[in-house]
């Protein structure tokens, strides 16, 4: 059972259990965004799923969203493996601490 069906049995949940569950996805969108720029020096990130759709979620609400997922495609572009990890490893860093607010 996923944490999003276990927080909508709880009687009285209200809007906090639905912000657990955006909390939780937007943290493992973040860390699957960090363990693949931490890769992405020797495989190819554009068409994974899982990474499309964790750069998705991390930039969607992010103030700086649009702007940043265009560069980390653009980044993921860079010929030079370890040039391409160092950006990619910064855009990560960039849309983690624009989401700071929002998980706390």
């Amino acid at each position: 059972m996923d944490r999003k069906e276990q927080l909508r049995n709880v009687a009285f949940g209200g809007a906090w259990s639905e912000q657990i569950a955006e909390r939780e996805a937007l943290v493992l969108a973040l860390a699957c965004l960090l363990t693949a720029a931490d890769r992405s020096a020797t495989d190819d990130l554009r068409l994974e799923t899982d990474v499309v759709s964790a750069l998705w979620r991390a930039g969607k609400d992010h103030p700086k969203g649009e702007m940043l997922i265009k560069a980390w495609e653009r980044a993921t572009e860079i010929p030079n493996g370890g040039l391409r990890r160092l950006e990619l490893v910064r855009i990560a860093r960039l849309l983690e601490d624009g989401q700071r607010a929002r998980l706390t």
